[in-house]
């Protein structure tokens, strides 16, 4: 059987692809796909990977193997940034796999934009009131992706694919996956629903004050909620030149590591952009 693991990563428009995915399973089974998250609860396989935590109440290789029955002649699709986790016990969940044809699939960021978006994430997740500042380091995540892909990058038959639009088949994130795997991209609805969504930086930034009152899960989820409702401008680039250079720094670092595993016709020359910086903090 043929298996594709999408392993994100993080802050690489996952979110919203797994939504796309979820959305279009029928027409992806017609053309020879089946992509069937594990819970209703979650358009993705992240309760699949968690079954491969330490101290799971759920056993992942019955997880695995009921999936790979259910998939039966068709290529299996399986979606969640989770198998990036440390934690996750990917030599078991690989070796359950072994026999079939495996490849799995990886976007990459540019190293500043990551920052930003993950500390939007953080700040926007209601149970870490993080209340650190978008230009005090250590950042909430790390700018060249290497600290959660170095398992990855020993296994065989990984493409890194450019997370850069301008390099993306037909423009969209959704029709380049469908590339990537092989299936064309006729009849799917692209509507752009579900995604891990962003706030501007000035409100998420407002956000972030506020949680230093250390507010309740309800009191976050409302605040959240509220700041959707006014229109922002996203304001200047909200990093300093001092941390642009640090994130190009570690992605040049990193970029050896990546190359065996780039896409043909990848231009990393994105990754190295410079960014309109704003100054110090």
């Amino acid at each position: 059987m043929r298996v594709i693991l999408h392993i994100g990563v993080h802050k690489t428009g996952t979110s919203a692809l797994q939504s796309f995915l979820h959305r279009n399973a029928a027409l992806l089974s017609d053309r020879g796909v089946f992509y069937k998250p594990t819970s209703n609860a979650w358009p993705n396989h992240n309760p699949l990977a968690a079954a491969f935590l330490p101290d799971s109440e759920d056993y992942g290789p019955d997880r695995l193997a009921k999936t790979l029955e259910e998939a039966g002649e068709r290529t299996l699709l399986i979606s969640s940034e989770m198998l990036c986790d440390h934690n996750v016990d990917l030599d078991l969940f690989l070796s359950l796999l072994r026999g079939h044809d495996v490849r799995a699939i990886a976007y990459i960021r540019h190293p500043s934009d990551i920052i930003i978006s993950a500390f939007n994430e953080v700040v926007r997740h209601y149970d870490r009131h993080w209340t650190r500042p978008l230009n005090e380091r250590p950042f909430a995540y790390d700018p060249s992706q290497m600290d959660i892909l170095q398992r990855w990058l020993k296994v065989p038959n990984l493409t890194l694919a450019p997370y850069d639009r301008a390099q993306w088949v037909g423009g969209s994130i959704f029709s380049d996956f469908l590339a990537m795997i092989g299936v064309e991209g006729v009849g799917f609805d692209y509507s752009q629903t579900g995604g891990n969504e962003s706030l501007p930086y000035p409100l998420v930034e407002a956000l972030r004050l506020v949680n230093t009152a250390n507010p309740s899960a309800d009191q976050h989820h409302a605040l959240v909620e509220a700041l959707r409702t006014i229109k922002s401008e996203p304001g200047e680039y909200p990093l300093t030149s001092k941390n642009v250079a640090i994130c190009i720094k570690q992605m040049r670092r990193a970029l050896p590591y990546y190359r065996p595993h780039f896409r043909p016709g990848f231009q990393e020359a994105f990754l190295l952009e410079p960014r309109p910086t704003r100054g110090a903090p």
